[in-house]
Formats: structure tokens, C-alpha cells, sequence
């Protein structure tokens, strides 16, 4: 919206605001700047309907500015576009998870279990985690945008993952002892 009212009002200024401006100071700097130059100015001005004062702006300034607005216009455009293009694109987009897995519109599905870390760095302040994935193919992520995505479903689909990864390193934690203490009843019931 900002590029739009930006586009508009610069194409207002390159359109209408400056030219009458640059006429006035044409028209003023085309008398000699003398008593008598002033003077038929003032009643050249007049009779035009305009007000008998000097332009404020030189004629070449202005037209400085009409070349301004256009490159600003042009600004406004091109990031006006990206922007629609980062709203609009991913519309239809949606993401899935279920106890098991994560899964997206472009078909990607990655299993929690291969779940191994997760950046949650920029989610308190753009909606934005990753979560990193170990699979025979290397190491892969998957982004979390709640721009994107449904923020409440990318919300849950989150705090399932670090639920998730929680547990699988609690299991990782555990499976040392476990097979310590398998190994020393083992042993016990050996030299028993």
C-alpha cells in the first residue's frame, strides 16, 4: 500500500506539481531580472492567474526534480512488485504435520524422527524457524514462515517438532545407561 500511495504522489509531483512550477519559473526567469523585468513579471504573473512572487525554485532545479520523482516512481514500482510478488506467491501454500512427520504443498515430507536441531532464532520477532533434518540425501532443512503459512498451524506444527526433539535426545541421553546397566547385569550374572 505505502508503494502505492508513493507511486501515486510521485507521479502527481512529475505530472502536475512541477510543470506548473517550471512554467512559473520559465516564464519569470524569461524577463530580464531588472526593475522593469520585475515589474512586467508581476503583471505577466497577474494576468495569468498566478501570484506576483519570484519561484522559489530555479527552472533547473525543477526539472532536477521532475527527474527525481520518476527514479522515486520507479523505486516505488520495483519494490511495490517484490512485495506483492511475497504476499501473493505463496498464497495456496500450506504446510502439514502429524505425530510422525512434516509435510508441505510442494510435496517435501520429512520424518521427526531424523529431526536433529532446530533455529528458532528469528521466531519471536518474524515468525521464522528452521528445522534441520539428517536423511541419506545429507542434511536438509525446512522453514517454518508463519508469513507464509498459517501462523496458529505453523505455531503448533513448532512446538510439536521441539517436543519431538526433545524426546529424541532424551531417548539418545538414556540409550548409554541403558545398555551400561544391560551390560553390567550381564557381566553380574556371569561371575555369579
Amino acid at each position: 500500500m505505502a508503494c502505492v500511495i508513493g507511486t501515486g504522489w510521485c507521479l502527481l509531483d512529475a505530472l502536475v506539481t512541477y510543470p506548473r512550477k517550471l512554467e512559473i519559473a520559465e516564464v519569470y526567469e524569461s524577463y530580464p531580472q531588472t526593475e522593469e523585468g520585475i515589474a512586467q513579471w508581476e503583471s505577466d504573473a497577474v494576468e495569468r492567474g498566478w501570484l506576483p512572487i519570484p519561484p522559489e525554485k530555479a527552472s533547473h532545479e525543477l526539472e532536477a526534480l521532475i527527474l527525481n520523482q520518476y527514479i522515486l516512481m520507479a523505486g516505488c514500482i520495483v519494490v511495490g512488485v517484490i512485495m506483492f510478488a511475497k504476499w501473493y506467491l505463496p498464497r495456496g501454500t500450506w504446510i502439514e504435520g502429524d505425530e510422525n512427520q512434516v509435510g508441505d504443498s510442494q510435496g517435501r515430507c520429512f520424518p521427526l524422527e531424523s529431526l536433529i536441531g532446530i533455529d528458532r532464532r528469528r521466531w519471536e520477532q518474524k515468525g521464522i524457524a528452521v528445522l534441520h533434518f539428517q536423511q541419506d540425501s545429507g542434511k536438509t532443512k525446512f522453514i517454518l514462515d508463519d508469513f507464509k503459512y498459517s501462523r496458529e498451524a505453523t505455531g503448533k506444527i513448532l512446538n510439536h517438532a521441539e517436543s519431538k526433539l526433545q524426546a529424541i535426545i532424551d531417548k539418545t541421553e538414556n540409550r548409554p545407561q541403558d545398555e551400561e546397566s544391560i551390560q553390567n547385569a550381564h557381566d553380574s550374572e556371569i561371575t555369579s
